[in-house]
Order: C-alpha cells, then sequence, then structure tokens
C-alpha cells in the first residue's frame, strides 16, 4: 500500500497499518479491550474470543456454557492516536444477528458534559447492529452516557454489505465536519455535533445487545473479519 493517498482533493500520508500477519495481535498497536459486561443483554468481551490467523483479525462471538454471550474486542489505547485524519479498515461481516461488529474511535473526553462533541466524541465509523435489516449504520455519541448523552447516526440500507464479501470502511475527519464512506463512497457528511479536536485511540469490536435483534443461538458462533487497518494524516 502506497505510504500518501489523495482523499477528496487532500493528500494523506500514512501513519499506522495493521495487516493481521503473525497469530496473535500485535500488542505494540493494540491492547484487549477489558472483560467486562457490555450493552442490555448481560453480553461480555472475553480475550479468548479475539484470535489472529489466515492474515485476518478474527472477532468470535458465542454463547458460554453459562449462557453469557461473550465476543472478542481490541483498542489501541496506550499506543496509538489520532486527531483529524482519514481513517481506513476491510472487514467480512458476521452470518447472524443477535451481535455486531464495529470499527470505532475514543477521542478526547467523551464524559465531558458540555453540550457539544468538540472536546470529546465516541465516532463509530462503521457499526453491523442493523444486519437483521440489511443495513449498517455510523454514528456520533458525546455528552458521555448518562441522562445528558446526545448522538447522531445515519444508517445505510440495501447495499450488500452481507454478501459474505470483503468491504472498506472509512472516515475523512477534518476541523470542519466528518465524512464516511463505504466502499469509497460517500454515505454521510456530517458536522452537526461540533467538531472533535481531540485525538483518539482505535476500537474493533463485537459484541452483543438488544439492538441486534433476537440471538439465534444455533447460528454461534459467528465472527467478524477484519483484514487490514490503516490511518493517515494530511500532509
Amino acid at each position: 500500500m502506497a505510504d500518501n493517498i489523495i482523499v477528496g482533493g487532500r493528500e494523506y500520508t500514512l501513519t499506522f497499518e495493521d495487516n493481521f500477519t503473525g497469530d496473535s495481535i500485535d500488542k505494540t498497536k493494540w491492547e484487549y479491550c477489558p472483560e467486562s459486561r457490555r450493552q442490555d443483554i448481560g453480553g461480555r468481551w472475553s480475550n479468548s474470543m479475539t484470535e489472529v490467523k489466515d492474515g485476518n483479525l478474527i472477532l468470535k462471538a458465542s454463547i458460554r456454557e453459562d449462557g453469557t454471550p461473550i465476543s472478542g474486542a481490541i483498542r489501541s489505547a496506550g499506543r496509538f492516536t489520532q486527531a483529524y485524519g482519514y481513517f481506513e479498515c476491510r472487514m467480512k461481516w458476521h452470518k447472524t444477528t443477535g451481535f455486531w461488529g464495529a470499527f470505532w474511535m475514543m477521542c478526547g473526553d467523551v464524559g465531558k458534559v458540555d453540550g457539544s462533541a468538540v472536546s470529546g466524541a465516541e465516532i463509530d465509523i462503521i457499526e453491523s447492529g442493523e444486519r437483521a435489516r440489511d443495513g449498517v449504520n455510523h454514528a456520533i455519541h458525546w455528552d458521555g452516557y448518562g441522562e445528558a448523552h446526545k448522538s447522531v447516526s445515519k444508517s445505510i440500507y440495501g447495499t450488500n454489505q452481507y454478501d459474505g464479501g470483503r468491504h472498506t470502511y472509512a472516515l475523512q475527519w477534518t476541523e470542519s465536519e466528518y465524512i464516511f464512506y463505504i466502499d469509497g463512497e460517500e454515505t454521510w457528511r456530517t458536522s452537526e455535533p461540533g467538531i472533535c479536536n481531540q485525538p483518539g485511540y482505535l476500537k474493533l469490536t463485537a459484541e452483543f445487545g438488544s439492538w441486534a435483534k433476537p440471538i439465534v443461538p444455533e447460528e454461534l458462533p459467528d465472527c467478524v473479519r477484519v483484514d487490514w487497518v490503516r490511518v493517515y494524516r494530511r500532509v
């Protein structure tokens, strides 16, 4: 892959890349997300559900013998952060419902409640929570996760993202707007919440929740596969 690319008439240079070679996550770039409870149905992130194999990051999803839904998740916290730029990955989605995969960022102080996303935001570059409706989702969250929480989002339907192939998802984050892309085509452009000016770290996750519609136990285990992640900074 070339170190420099052109996006929207702007030149960007490579600052981070992982092609998931080898047989484990690169600990200089990633760590496992904390093994904690997630969402509203008691699912948990588990280190055992993350694998690197055949040039792919594999984020698995399954049900433990005690009935607990578990799934894999990694993040670049403490290893790589960046504000502004072009953030891209290529993924192959899961086949069943009940959980979703995501490529997203945690930027600045997301918990700060000040009516603006400038000091902190969760930026969901892509999520597959709309799998049951043949859709994918972009979103931005700010003002914490309590009563003051706010968000804007855009769902994209009917674009064959679950056709069994690999698809690319990207965010162009500038000082004035967020621009989202699927397979190189712009799908959403917004500056509504105010543009975060703080660096963020990357997250690649799978997690269970009611948003993804019912779990189908007989269709598990399942997984999300990530071919690569690349990040660029404007020259």
